[in-house]
């Protein structure tokens, strides 16, 4: 981001960008709130979770459990389901994309006997993906985990099992068991009320293919849409009331550099001089700075700046270092707010930026060490090769007022 710019932003609180020779960090004291516009989470087809809510504690919980359908859906991690294996496959299914894939649609309400004779049918092999919806109603991933831990006892090597709803989706599964031969990302074959894949291989052998119906008893899904489930919450939520809160919440966790009030009129100078450690170069291998050698950056780059620091929550000081004025004319004005109300901060801040006609940034802790600020308010800007840091007393009347 560029500093000084004001296209680049409104009245909003900014980074402060000072000097790159002062070695000084860029510091930004923008909030991720601000960047609401950009998505975190694209799984939900549309429907995106704001950045500034990352925070937010109503959400973890959701945030979690899409999250775990994204790892889910590519492969069970078996430290959730087996002390014995690394996993409950070691990857997705290895066949090539151009070899056919056997997907074997499942739910519990098949019976844990019937899926416990599918899981060992499935057992070491790479073509045979058994696909679940999501959880049971009220389910959380980890019970479901322990479920099929519970039926998979016993059996190496253990089967490819995901949860995976965008399949159930794609292939328009609404019962089980349901087995949809994929190939190239199209249905080779597809057929209802039957889990024998050594029955399902005799008709690959046999050349069937395309929907060959229900060959079966079939059952419901017992299973939720866990996709579907998390756009119909995400759907519910107040994002207008969340974002109030986020604000609001920033402000009551903003930590100030806060600096006790002048007591008297004070003038300082701030050297710059610093001595290089070791030997600089630059990129080229050329020599910059030998070691031990002494350097002032002002004697090479104007500073160039005049910076007014101060407590936003005085209006004494406001008005003082409003009307407070540079030595330097051509110096670019910059103000750094030492505190600014809780209460109403993003509103305090337009109001003081419409005020002031400037921009107004935080001061951070590294710029109160870099220039040595002690007492505000204060001006802070080159004369010669130093700095000079003029300190101002506030009017008898109105010292220590705050707003």
């Amino acid at each position: 981001m560029r500093c000084f710019d004001r296209t680049q932003r409104p009245w909003h609180l900014s980074a402060v960008c000072l000097f790159g020779w002062f070695s000084a960090h860029t510091v930004q004291a923008e909030e991720a709130w601000l960047q609401r516009s950009q998505a975190i989470m694209q799984a939900l087809e549309g429907q995106s979770r704001p950045d500034w809510l990352n925070g937010q504690s109503e959400q973890l919980d959701m945030k979690r459990q899409a999250q775990q359908v994204l790892e889910a859906s590519q492969v069970i991690q078996t430290e959730a389901l087996s002390t014995r294996s690394t996993a409950v496959a070691s990857g997705l299914p290895t066949t090539p994309s151009d070899k056919p894939l056997t997907l074997l649609f499942v739910s519990f309400s098949l019976g844990e006997s019937v899926l416990k004779g599918i899981f060992e049918e499935a057992a070491g092999r790479n073509d045979v993906l058994l696909v679940f919806r999501g959880p049971k109603p009220g389910q959380k991933l980890p019970a479901l985990m322990a479920d099929l831990k519970r039926i998979l006892k016993g059996i190496e090597p253990l089967p490819n099992i995901v949860i995976d709803p965008t399949r159930f989706q794609r292939w328009s599964v609404t019962s089980v068991p349901d087995i949809v031969v994929e190939q190239e990302g199209k249905a080779r074959l597809q057929m209802r009320g039957v889990s024998s894949l050594s029955w399902l291989d005799e008709q690959l052998k046999a050349g069937k293919q395309g929907d060959l119906g229900v060959m079966g008893d079939l059952g419901e899904i017992t299973e939720i849409d866990l996709l579907e489930e998390l756009k119909r919450r995400m759907a519910a939520i107040d994002w207008k009331q969340k974002q109030q809160q986020a604000i609001a919440r920033f402000w009551e966790q903003q930590k100030f550099e806060v600096l006790p009030v002048a007591q008297e009129d004070r003038d300082r100078t701030v050297d710059l001089t610093i001595t290089a450690p070791r030997d600089l170069a630059a990129p080229n291998g050329q020599l910059v700075i030998r070691a031990g050698q002494t350097v002032n950056p002002l004697d090479k780059m104007p500073f160039g700046l005049c910076l007014k620091v101060f407590d936003a929550t005085v209006p004494a000081q406001v008005e003082l270092i409003q009307h407070q004025s540079c030595q330097d004319k051509q110096a670019r004005v910059m103000y750094l707010a030492t505190s600014l109300p809780r209460q109403s901060g993003w509103d305090s801040l337009q109001g003081l930026e419409t005020t002031l006609q400037a921009p107004v940034y935080l001061l951070t802790p590294d710029v109160r060490s870099r220039f040595q600020l002690q007492q505000v308010p204060a001006i802070v800007e080159q004369s010669g090769n130093r700095l000079l840091v003029r300190e101002r007393k506030l009017p008898v009347s109105t010292a220590g007022a705050k707003s």
